[in-house]
Parts: structure tokens; sequence; C-alpha cells
């Protein structure tokens, strides 16, 4: 790694505050922020809001629902380009299940693998990264007096919940955000043979409840749930809620039977499956399960698809996913034997370029008419389409230069699987957009501890190589710009 080559300055003054910058990522990764629980996520945003005034911002408060805010600030650098910034700091809750080895808020820092040092806690990864970000730019400006672009930031504190603020928040903002060249957004994307991981684009999503309730029925119990032994006189909210989900797909899963939904989708043209197995190649050219993020622990893939066509339907193939079911006894403090007078489903639905989510919504909502299930409730708590920025674009060209300088290998995928409101910035304002790229590592660690790398090892950087790569990135697309 050639990282930092002509910023000598630059990492002396990293060198020179990395205690001081370790110490700003704990204080945050020690805030809990867990927005289904709604437990610390103002306290977070509000010590955010605190630390981007710190690095210079000129503007920084909360923004959004009062319980759950974002964070909205600026920093006028006095420059002709703007660039955005995306993120989000709520964090999923610690389960009982879960084994850690430190306290899932203690911002702990130790030992792990092969790294000396690492910061341990909930949200480690995603907290340590942006953190690390905004010490690049504290860093660019106490060296050189200014930074290369003004920079805005919109952070949302309920991604996990599906972003229902988020709309709220980015209309606000919009006439502004629609004077930026770029939608920015550095992290840690090294995994643990140095690759650092690139995805161009986004699949739509839509996130939603399926609800079956005795009042809106007219059948079953109705204000509160019966005794389980009422079963043979009374109807249940729960059998029809599983019988609904049962029309959405075949019996296997897979195959979704919503009329229409396939009517958008195409297959994947030569350019497309080139770069999806350009990715498989420089992932090492294994099985899916070993170059595909997020399912090694897997088997075997879902209807049995051969490698060609699982890798193929990763990046543009749909699906359908049951996140939660929930009715009656959930738990310590929930009565036995009920029959529930309320049951729901959460199902994510993924779809890859072509598909409108707003179409999709109105061919589910037609479906369940169509079935008997129309009294059942869609409650749809996100909905984004599909977005891609081009290889073409000056963005991405500035990325992979600054990569090839510091010499750290650059894998870009053409999708990732998940997707998300910042996609508003590409579809809606026209913006290139990259997010979550940089040197430095962090993730799961073999008990359970997330973790954020400060120092690292000869192929993963640490904190001070993250921050450095940052700075590669954004002197790159300046340069880019000016060329």
């Amino acid at each position: 790694m050639r990282i930092g080559i002509g910023l000598e300055k630059i990492r002396a003054y990293l060198e020179e505050n990395k205690d001081r910058h370790i110490q700003r990522i704990q204080s945050v990764v020690q805030q809990p922020s867990v927005s289904t629980e709604d437990n610390g996520v103002r306290e977070c945003a509000e010590l955010l809001v605190e630390i981007h005034k710190e690095i210079g911002c000129t503007e920084a408060k909360l923004v959004g629902a009062p319980d759950l805010p974002g964070v909205w600030a600026y920093y006028d650098a006095g420059a002709e380009d703007t660039i955005v910034v995306y993120g989000n700091f709520d964090t999923r809750p610690v389960a009982p299940h879960e084994k850690w080895d430190n306290p899932p808020w203690s911002g702990a820092l130790t030992s792990m693998g092969p790294y000396s040092r690492v910061l341990v806690g909930r949200g480690a990864p995603s907290k340590g990264s942006y953190i690390a970000w905004l010490n690049a730019l504290e860093a660019i400006n106490a060296v050189e007096g200014k930074l290369p672009f003004n920079v805005m930031f919109l952070l949302e504190g309920d991604e996990i919940l599906g972003s229902p603020t988020w709309p709220q928040m980015y209309e606000e903002y919009r006439p502004r955000l629609a004077t930026a060249k770029a939608n920015f957004s550095p992290g840690a994307s090294q995994d643990g043979q140095g690759r650092a991981l690139m995805s161009l684009g986004f699949k739509g999503m839509i996130y939603a409840d399926l609800i079956c309730s005795g009042e809106k029925w007219g059948r079953g119990p109705q204000g509160a749930p019966a005794h389980g032994m009422t079963k043979s006189v009374v109807d249940s909210p729960s059998w029809r809620l599983v019988q609904a989900l049962a029309t959405l797909t075949g019996k296997n899963g897979n195959d979704i039977t919503i009329k229409g939904f396939y009517d958008d989708l195409t297959p994947p043209n030569e350019e497309e499956r080139k770069a999806a197995f350009d990715f498989r190649s420089a992932m090492g050219g294994g099985s899916w399960n070993q170059v595909l993020p997020g399912v090694a622990a897997i088997k075997t893939p879902a209807g049995d698809l051969g490698e060609d066509e699982t890798v193929l339907n990763y990046f543009y193939g749909p699906s359908l996913n049951i996140n939660s079911l929930r009715a009656g006894l959930m738990g310590a403090g929930t009565m036995p034997f009920t029959l529930p007078n309320t049951a729901a489903a959460r199902f994510d639905i993924r779809v890859p370029r072509g598909f409108s989510v707003d179409k999709v919504i109105k061919q589910i909502r037609d479906h369940l008419e169509a079935e008997g299930f129309g009294d059942l409730e869609l409650d749809v708590l996100a909905a984004n389409d599909s977005s891609q920025t081009g290889t073409e674009t000056e963005l991405v060209q500035a990325v992979v230069e600054a990569f090839e300088e510091m010499e750290v290998p650059l894998i870009i995928a053409p999708y990732s699987g998940g997707g998300g409101p910042w996609s508003l910035y590409k579809n809606d304002l026209g913006l290139p957009m990259i997010r979550s790229v940089g040197v430095g590592g962090g993730g799961v660690g073999p008990s359970g501890d997330e973790y954020f790398v400060i120092d690292g090892s000869d192929i993963v950087g640490g904190l001070i190589e993250c921050e450095l790569s940052h700075i590669h990135m954004l002197k790159a697309y300046a340069k880019k710009l000016l060329s």
C-alpha cells in the first residue's frame, strides 16, 4: 500500500491527533442509537451535531422527527463545487442471545485476529468509518486551510426502521442538495484479503407490513385475543395472514406469483453479464457462496440454480423475503394459549433496474384484492427505486484512480443487494453516487463483537490509512473536475 504519498503533512497531523480521533469514535460508539427501541437516537444525533461543529461546519442542527431526529450540517469552504454526504447512525438492538467478549456499548480497544488494535461496539464499523471521514476533513482544513469542496451532510437516525422521516428531511433541503456535484460518502470497505469493495448501484427496495386484524376482517377476535380453546368456533387472523402470504409465491418461496410482477424483468445484457462475472473473477473465481457478500455460511442456492445463474440473480434478480411474523405469544410477559386478534408479517422486496416500486406496490394491493384478501392492510414503510452510477462518471473514475495511486486492489460490483433512500440523489437529482468505499475495515469478530480496525495489518489499513484514503479520493475528484 502507498497510502499517503504526497500527503505527508496531513499524515503527520493525523498521527499527532490519532488518540483524540479515536476518542471521538469511541464517544459515538459508546452512545446507543437503537431506532427500533427508541434508545439514544436523539442523544447520538446531538453528539454528532457537536462533532460536525468541531470540524468547522458553519451549520449543524437536528432535523426531522423530535424523537428520532436526523442531522443536517454544512461546511462552507467558499468553493465553486459542493458534494453531499449521506449517512445513518442508528444501529440494530443488542439481542439477548448475542455473546460479546466486550460490552456492546463499551467502545473498548482490544486486539483481534491479525489486528493489534480494534475498537469494539455495536455499530463500530459504520460509526467508525463515518467519523474517520470527518477526521479526514478536519485534517485537510487544519493543514491546507480549506477543503476543495463545500460539503453538505444529511444523516438519518431511523434507517433500520425503513427511513420513515427521510422524505421530510430530504424535501426540506432538496433545493440546496440539488446544487451538489455528487453524493460521495466514503467508508472502510476492505475485506480480510485487503480488497476494497465498491458498488456502483443498489436494487430497489420495498419494506412493508402486511397486517390481518379481526376488526377489519369482521371475523375472529376483535379488540383483544380470545383463548386458544375457542378456535373450534372462532376464525383466526393468524391463519388468514399465512394463507394470504402463501399466495404471493410458489411453494418454493422463490417464484413470485403476483400478477404482472415479472413484466418489467429484463435479462442482463452482455455488458451486465460481463460486469457480474468480472466481479466473480476479481473475488477469486470461487463458487457463488465464496464470492457473493453475506452468504458464506449458506450451502445451497435458492431454486438450486447453477453457479452462473446464481451470481446473475444476485445482481439482476428480484426477491420477496419475509423478515418476521408477529402474533400472540412473543416471549416473557405475554399470555399463552391465545387466539390472536391481529397478525402481521414484515417483508422486504428487492427489485432490479427497470422495476418501479410504486407499480409493484399497486400490483400487490391488486393481487390481495383479487385473491379475496382485500381487508388486509399493506403498510408501506419504505419504497425506493433502484439506481446505478456509470463507470464513465468523473466520480467513479476518480475513485478508481485514487486506489491505483494507493496500490490497493479495488473490486467493483455492478449492484448491491441493498437499497435505501440514498437512491434519490441519483434518481431525483441526477447526481453520481458512491458510498461506503475506502481503505480500512471492520465487521463481526469470531465471538460476535462488531469492530472497526484501528491499527491495521500489512494488507488491511487502520484508522489513519482509512482517513488518508478518503483524502486521496476527495483530491482525485477535485482534480478530475478541474481537468
